[in-house]
């Protein structure tokens, strides 16, 4: 028979056998002012910047710094870029649309590089209580070439609602007009399908494209004189795409300045 003891004994067993998996989860989570770096991640170049992350575990006290260092593909001397921001649980909050907390990381962007232009990076992490692992890492990595536009697509001409005169053809009163095929503008320009396809170029000629702000639905006040403005919150929504060989262009006609009041 087991005397009490005995049972003391087990009992004791028992609990610290339940608890173990409790105890390396506490260490694992313990808080450590060292760092260790993990994950570095490049994300997708634009014309004229370049973006990087690198995911940390540690440094409970935030003292770690990552210096950053630039240079073209084939020159000698580095320049010196902006340190990578240190991120580490903010959140970012708005009722139900968006509830984000960023990880351990550093993140930052080289800016103001050459368009089509392949580039060396260096990251150097310090963190004064120690750094585990790799400290430093260094990518190649290209800014993305200028598109051009694809030269077989449709052509639509977009002219200013108060536009008197010759128009090249097929011309449109404001550019929703000639996006989408509805051609109507207000609440429900961007209900109907684009007219735009992979390829295809709108060409804005000069003028100014102003909304009257104090006239919602104005197409209906103004029984269709003036076609095609935006929402009712001045947003222009350009939702078609295009592809890597067809872009969708819009761009300026050549006759002058286009210029878009938001009013």
């Amino acid at each position: 028979m087991m005397n009490r003891f005995h049972q003391i004994a087990l009992i004791s067993l028992l609990l610290a056998l339940l608890l173990l998996p409790l105890g390396l989860n506490a260490a694992e989570e313990a808080p450590s002012n060292q760092i260790t770096p993990g994950e570095f991640v490049i994300e997708p170049a634009t014309l004229i910047s370049l973006g990087f992350e690198w995911y940390m575990v540690g440094d409970s006290n935030r003292d770690a710094k990552v210096e950053v260092q630039y240079r073209k593909t084939g020159e000698s001397e580095w320049q010196a870029g902006l340190p990578l921001l240190r991120l580490n649980g903010e959140r970012t909050f708005l009722s139900d649309a968006i509830d984000y907390t960023a990880p351990n990381m550093f993140a930052g962007s080289l800016f103001d590089l050459e368009s089509d232009t392949e580039y060396e990076a260096r990251f150097v992490l310090t963190d004064a209580d120690g750094v585990t692992g790799n400290p430093e890492q260094q990518v190649t990595v290209r800014t993305r070439a200028e598109p051009m536009p694809y030269d077989q697509g449709n052509v639509y001409h977009v002219y200013p609602p108060e536009y008197v005169g010759e128009k090249q053809q097929p011309a449109f009163g404001g550019l929703l007009a000639a996006y989408y095929m509805g051609s109507l503008g207000g609440d429900w320009s961007n209900s109907s399908p684009p007219r735009v396809q992979p390829g295809d170029t709108i060409l804005v000629h000069a003028g100014v494209y102003k909304d009257n702000r104090y006239y919602y639905s104005h197409e209906l006040i103004n029984d269709y004189k003036t076609c095609c403005g935006t929402t009712w919150d001045g947003t222009y929504y350009l939702t078609q795409s295009g592809t890597e060989g067809k872009p969708i262009t819009i761009k300026a006609a050549g006759d002058g300045e286009g210029i878009f009041d938001g009013d």
